[in-house]
């Protein structure tokens, strides 16, 4: 598995110097003692077999030659090889006691003063999987830190048992903890905290300490207002700047929903059911790439006139298509049924975009209305792949879609070169 891998590859870096030192000193004592140097304490040892003098040599490392009294007699060099390894073999051992110790007491900063040449992810949700997946496929050996606040998110024990991460409970925003990371050192670092000022904040503070990491920082931004209010700022030119949902949004625009509306007549209507962050992302698209397709626009959710007035302000309702806020929920039959009477789906071939936040709901609201309007294109926004969610949408005739595969696919080589 590669965080296996991960971790013998990590051990054989921080200890292979200990024991080829080890080994050099050993040969030093054993050839000491074989080239005809003795002791004052043990009589013979210079006419004893090859492995009883082995075996002395390997003592030195528990006791320096406490044991064996001073070097006597052979040649000249001998006793001065066999000096330093008596005063070198004690030093590895204890060294290695020592460093042991503060592994035990300070794991974590003992691992990051070591770093170099590493990535660091802030956030431990399903951005940080997906990009850690992606990097471990083209470089299993480099060192991963990733920073959360919460120790009890359970991506995190995958990242460290599966990919060999070092996990780092505290805040991104600490400055303490930014001199900890070692970000001069660093190779790359990504943003992904579910705060777009935080990933946005932290950006900044980094390119203050190390400026070498110019234009690679990495940073998620979810709200696309808030997107576009930073994209002329100096420190936008400096960082790679952005946004999941558009990822996803403009692939299913520009790959399903444009095929859809060029094989059907008249125009078609439009229903996002689910109009957070991916629902106006996807709005925002089709207004770009797939104008004079449709002429009606339903956009359905809890609370959808305002977030609807909240698009309006920040990105804007542009083109010739009419537009209906509804709210409501989306598992409820009477909504629907109020929707059907109103602009009678059944008569025409609408397109249905289901995309909330839950994978579930999204599912089972796509399976009932394929079957209520066979006529209908519909398609379901899921994060993950999912092999039950592929297998359910074949025989019912929908769409699945997974925004995590997407935006894996979509990460830049040199992301993760």
């Amino acid at each position: 598995m590669p965080g296996r891998s991960t971790r013998r590859v990590s051990f054989q870096q921080s200890w292979g110097w200990r024991l080829v030192l080890v080994a050099v000193v050993f040969c030093v004592g054993w050839g000491a003692f074989v080239v005809g140097v003795g002791v004052s304490d043990r009589v013979g040892v210079e006419h004893a077999g090859i492995l009883t003098q082995a075996y002395y040599a390997l003592g030195l490392f528990v006791l320096g030659g406490l044991d064996l009294g001073v070097p006597a007699g052979g040649p000249a060099v001998g006793r001065g090889l066999l000096w330093c390894a008596y005063f070198l073999a004690p030093a590895l051992t204890a060294s290695a006691v020592v460093e042991g110790i503060l592994r035990a007491i300070r794991p974590r900063r003992w691992v990051l003063r070591r770093l170099r040449g590493h990535v660091v992810v802030a956030g431990g949700g399903k951005l940080m999987m997906e990009y850690v997946a992606r990097l471990r496929q083209a470089d299993k050996r480099r060192p991963v830190v990733i920073v959360e606040t919460r120790g009890d998110r359970p991506n995190l024990d995958e990242a460290r048992d599966v990919y060999g991460a070092h996990i780092v409970i505290g805040d991104i925003r600490s400055d303490v903890l930014l001199g900890a990371l070692r970000l001069p050192h660093a190779h790359r670092l990504l943003l992904f905290t579910g705060d777009d000022f935080v990933n946005l904040d932290t950006a900044a503070k980094a390119l203050q300490l190390a400026p070498n990491l110019s234009e690679r920082i990495v940073v998620h931004v979810a709200d696309l207002h808030f997107m576009r209010v930073v994209e002329h700022t100096r420190v936008a030119s400096e960082i790679i700047v952005f946004n999941s949902h558009q990822v996803a949004a403009e692939h299913l625009v520009k790959s399903k929903l444009l095929t859809h509306f060029e094989q059907t007549d008249p125009l078609d209507a439009v229903v996002i059911a689910g109009f957070g962050r991916f629902g106006q992302t996807v709005l925002k698209e089709l207004q770009h790439h797939a104008g004079g397709h449709f002429d009606r626009v339903v956009l359905v959710d809890l609370d959808c006139r305002r977030r609807a007035l909240l698009f309006d302000e920040q990105v804007g309702f542009h083109g010739a298509f009419a537009r209906d806020v509804v709210d409501g929920d989306l598992r409820d039959p009477g909504l629907w049924q109020q929707l059907e009477e109103q602009w009678s789906f059944s008569a025409v071939e609408p397109a249905f975009v289901i995309g909330s936040g839950d994978d579930s709901i999204n599912l089972h609201t796509a399976l009932w209305l394929k079957s209520k309007y066979p006529n209908a294109y519909v398609v379901a926004r899921s994060f993950r792949q999912s092999a039950f969610a592929q297998e359910v949408s074949k025989k019912g005739g929908i769409e699945v879609f997974s925004v995590a595969d997407l935006m894996q696919r979509s990460i830049p080589d040199h992301w993760v070169a």
